[in-house]
């Protein structure tokens, strides 16, 4: 049989499998959101996940931190506005998300984001002012973008969304959410290394903040363990077994195996990386564990890091920082 008659074989096997699943033609079955705190693995999860022939992924949006930023106080205690006018900021924000409306500067921003991807982008044209049009009209760019590609699931990867999840659980149609989780002494070790290296994440510098990074997103996404639209899926786990834990991610989102995933999942990985994110080049390497723990870190810094991580159990860490600078 020759090459194009494979093909349409293939094809049709695939119209045949999605009507036995009693999905119409020309329909988005999944909505799926990828978070977790940065430097978790989540890029990895959505390599793998993106090269499934019934998926597909694009870049990170950054799109509602982008619209609300309502919530960006909450990704890291030292972020928390301190003055008067950093204060006045949030409350004006938050006022805005509790009458479900949108700052129309910010939602600009946002869609020219969604632009600089080249999606099919669907601003609402009325009720410009309300974060529900805003929203569908969000997810709608995404159905579009996936359906164009003949994709029945899209899966959005942004960490930062782990904070917006009320929001969308209200207005995205089943919706379903990934969580990906990492060791905190390996997470702390990955910010200080992409601090150190890349001026983007320059803040990371101080071990304190990275401790506290990583120990707000654990306490968030465990908000949401046991909720059968969420599924909670260890870095470790995926890199030490990789074929099982992607089997149980693909049997949550209702996807059938896909072996041959495997052997292009590294080819298809450098669609998902913006030329402005020098620091995920490792994710075109061989899938292997990395210790950025004891690689990064020198002996005084692991302990105040251990020190820190298990002091997270009171309301305060009393230990001071090591000079990371």
């Amino acid at each position: 049989m020759n090459p194009r008659r494979l093909r349409q074989h293939a094809c049709l096997a695939e119209v045949l499998r999605d009507a036995a699943a009693g999905m119409a033609p020309g329909h988005v079955r999944r909505r799926v959101f990828l978070v977790g705190c940065p430097r978790s693995g989540t890029t990895l999860l959505q390599s793998l996940l993106h090269a499934h022939r019934q998926i597909r992924s694009l870049p990170e949006t950054h799109f509602l931190p982008l619209l609300l930023g309502s919530e960006e106080h909450r990704r890291c205690e030292a972020d928390r506005p301190r003055t008067p006018v950093a204060r006045l900021r949030r409350w004006r924000r938050d006022a805005l998300v509790r009458w479900s409306l949108v700052d129309p500067r910010r939602a600009a921003r946002a869609w020219s984001s969604l632009r600089g991807l080249a999606l099919p982008v669907l601003m609402p044209e009325r009720k410009r002012w309300w974060l529900d049009a805003q929203l569908r009209a969000f997810v709608r760019t995404l159905d579009a973008h996936a359906l164009a590609l003949h994709k029945p699931i899209w899966l959005e990867k942004t960490p930062d969304h782990l904070f917006y999840i009320d929001h969308l659980r209200a207005t995205v149609p089943d919706v379903r959410f990934l969580h990906v989780q990492r060791e905190g002494p390996q997470v702390v070790g990955s910010l200080y290394r992409a601090a150190r290296d890349h001026p983007a994440w320059r803040p990371f510098l101080s071990l304190e903040r990275c401790v506290d990074r990583w120990d707000t997103a654990r306490r968030e996404s465990e908000r949401w363990r046991g909720d059968p639209r969420h599924l909670h899926v260890s870095y470790e786990a995926l890199v030490r077994e990789p074929h099982a834990t992607l089997a149980s991610v693909l049997a949550f989102l209702g996807c059938e195996a896909d072996d041959a995933l495997w052997s292009r999942y590294r080819t298809l990985a450098g669609e998902l990386l913006r030329a402005d994110e020098p620091w995920k080049a490792g994710n075109l390497e061989p899938l292997h564990a990395r210790d950025a723990f004891c690689d990064v870190l020198d002996a005084s810094q692991r302990r105040w890091v251990e020190s820190a991580l298990a002091a997270r159990g009171s309301p305060r860490t009393t230990a001071r920082a090591p000079d990371t600078r």
